[in-house]
């Protein structure tokens, strides 16, 4: 039996399913636990301040700190991920990240200096995330399906940002604060078990995808690659582009105030960590409903 004909018949087997799914849900859980480790500290930057005697000023260096690495690495990412394969850099970057959220409790004992050199690798990590997926989609997603996927995996950035506001609370009341990055940080490396044996970079070096499957990729356009791609001052000519960096900035921001403005609460002591869980929750109720 041939190739071609074992791939078809897995085809029929699966139904519906086709190997990019598998890569965009893979995509779309690496993105929820980058917004689990980025969100995380918002909370728990509450106990570290009162166990570590931090003021204000001290809280803000460390929570900016993380977006120093982030810009570092955020272009380079996508250089690389062109030129190397969106696989092997999103790995490498998640467990970067992983790591780095592990070392976050020790680096905090061991000193302030530490801890923000630590929260800079995390940031540096992260910043490839989006890159590496990006890079990805281009080569695997048809023309007509790209658009879903890339919508499929930012709704992602949204539930790992709620599910960390709500659950990161019961973590620190149960186990304390430190338990809040072992935990999360295991996480990347139950992904990384997922990710290496199950995507490929290129599908035509899947060892799985069909031929069918492998058809409907080929006929649509592909991507330019590294060395056509237009340059980013022709980008920077377009409308939709700078519409694109408008509103990113402007939901970045909103989310930035969102998990800001819980912290300050509970810091405050207007509302305890148990109220702030409830109305989350209340919150989240209610957004599921909305039309």
């Amino acid at each position: 039996m041939s190739k071609a004909q074992t791939a078809e018949e897995t085809t029929l087997s699966l139904g519906f399913w086709r190997s990019r799914y598998t890569l965009i849900c893979l995509c779309a859980l690496a993105t929820f636990i980058c917004y689990l480790d980025r969100i995380n500290i918002s909370v728990t930057i509450i106990p570290m301040a009162e166990e570590m005697s931090w003021d204000p000023k001290t809280q803000g260096l460390v929570l900016s700190s993380f977006f120093v690495g982030y810009l570092l690495t955020q272009i380079i990412g996508g250089w690389l991920a062109d030129k190397f394969g969106g696989k092997i850099v999103l790995a490498y970057g998640v467990m970067l990240w992983s790591l780095f959220t592990v070392l976050i409790p020790p680096s905090a004992a061991f000193g302030l200096t530490m801890l923000i050199l630590v929260r800079i690798g995390l940031g540096m990590g992260e910043a490839v995330l989006l890159p590496s997926i990006y890079a990805l989609v281009g080569r695997w997603f048809p023309a007509t399906e790209r658009a879903r996927a890339i919508s499929f995996n930012t709704s992602f950035v949204w539930l790992g940002t709620v599910c960390a506001l709500l659950v990161t609370p019961v973590i620190v009341s149960s186990l304390g604060w430190r338990w809040v990055f072992y935990l999360y940080g295991a996480l990347g490396v139950f992904w990384l078990m997922l990710w290496l044996p199950l995507v490929s970079a290129q599908p035509q070096s899947h060892r799985k995808i069909s031929a069918q499957e492998l058809a409907e990729i080929s006929g649509s356009s592909q991507p330019a690659g590294a060395d056509n791609a237009p340059g980013i001052v022709d980008l920077l000519k377009h409308w939709a582009v700078w519409a694109i960096i408008v509103a990113h900035f402007v939901i970045t921001g909103h989310c930035t105030c969102c998990c800001r403005g819980c912290r300050r609460l509970l810091i405050k002591g207007w509302v305890s960590i148990s109220n702030l869980l409830g109305w989350l929750r209340c919150c989240l109720m209610f957004a599921l409903f909305l039309p």
